[in-house]
């Protein structure tokens, strides 16, 4: 950015307290580093919305890259699901001969639906066992605790230190 040696880094301090003075020198100096960190931070965040257009374009052009690779495919789908009716609209013009073939197999006759089975609902066998609850819980580390014989923790106990009042502390006068 800027170029600047400690000997005119030193030059100006030297120049800013003579014409300032101590008592204003801080003052101006944290000001000075006040304007510098704006100035800094807004470089940064102009330089992050930068690479966010940029990073949006970039996405922007893939999506419609993929917006027209959709395209193309459902086109061809279109032409497959035509041959497919073609097809279909063929095979339903039968001639004459397989007209016995297809009046055996019409209806509600259907061989692949289970053969006249009826429906039955299944239930199947949960995969896991619910564990003991909170309160199951809770009961078992009491029990344990007055098997090991530990004092149950009390509600109101004492504190260990002193409280933070002001009176135990020491006046400092300045």
């Amino acid at each position: 950015m800027l170029d600047f040696s400690f000997g005119e880094l030193a030059m100006i301090g030297a120049v800013a307290l003579v014409v300032l003075g101590p008592e204003r020198l801080p003052k101006v100096a944290r000001t000075v580093g006040d304007w510098v960190g704006k100035a800094q931070r807004y470089v940064n965040q102009v330089k992050t919305d930068i690479s966010r257009e940029m990073e949006l374009a970039e996405l922007k052009k893939l999506q419609e890259e993929a917006q027209a690779a959709a395209r193309s495919v459902e086109s061809s789908l279109q032409g497959v699901q035509s041959d497919f009716d073609k097809v279909a609209a063929d095979l339903s013009a039968t001639p004459a001969g397989n007209a016995g073939a297809t009046a055996a197999t019409s209806g509600t006759d259907y061989a692949w639906e289970g053969a006249g089975e009826s429906w039955q609902r299944y239930t199947f066998d949960r995969r896991y066992k619910p564990g003991p609850s909170v309160d199951e819980l809770a009961e078992e580390i009491a029990r344990l605790k007055r098997q090991l014989a530990m004092p149950e923790t009390a509600v109101g106990h004492r504190r260990k230190y002193a409280p933070r009042g002001r009176i135990n502390r020491p006046q400092i006068r300045r």
